[in-house]
């Protein structure tokens, strides 16, 4: 008596059955570690952006910058910040003589030409606000680090994005 193969799949025999079952499963296990490893590149990458502090800074202007972000096809750049004492941030944002400067950390470049200083709003602790600079020369540009000096006080590796 002539006995046939085993067919799992209708029309396949089992040897072919297995190999596309186990072709599936390292599919699935191996996208499963891209799945962890872009995760953790991921959360490596926020971390990356963590805007440092600097207690002097905070206490001198009366904000914490929370962030550097190269803008409008790379002519400007944001500089946010976070009102934290409101009469010393309306003293900050009016002194258009002396705005902070925000340099390079990859290269010698910086730029202070601030194209918008004044927000014009009553500034309260908590609330966000911003600085519009023109981005000299290309000086800053995403992916980097910048030091942020404001007269005697400094900043460092402020990442952008």
């Amino acid at each position: 008596m002539l006995r046939r193969p085993v067919r799992f799949v209708s029309g396949w025999p089992s040897w072919l059955t297995a190999l596309v079952a186990l072709l599936v499963a390292a599919t699935v296990a191996g996208g499963g570690i891209a799945v962890r490893q872009h995760l953790a590149q991921a959360a490596a990458s926020t971390s990356s952006r963590t805007v440092p502090q600097n207690a002097a800074m905070e206490n001198l202007t009366g904000v914490r910058f929370s962030q550097v972000a190269v803008v409008a096809d790379g002519g400007l750049i944001t500089l946010s910040y976070v009102v934290l004492d409101s009469e010393k941030a309306i003293a900050f944002q009016s002194d258009t003589a002396h705005p902070p400067k925000l340099t390079s950390e990859s290269r010698n470049l910086s730029t202070t030409k601030v194209a918008l200083m004044k927000q014009g709003h009553a500034l309260r602790a908590g609330q966000t606000f911003y600085l519009v600079y023109e981005n000299t020369k290309g000086a800053v540009k995403p992916g980097e680090r910048v030091t942020i000096t404001d007269g005697q006080v400094v900043l460092a590796h402020v990442p952008v994005i």
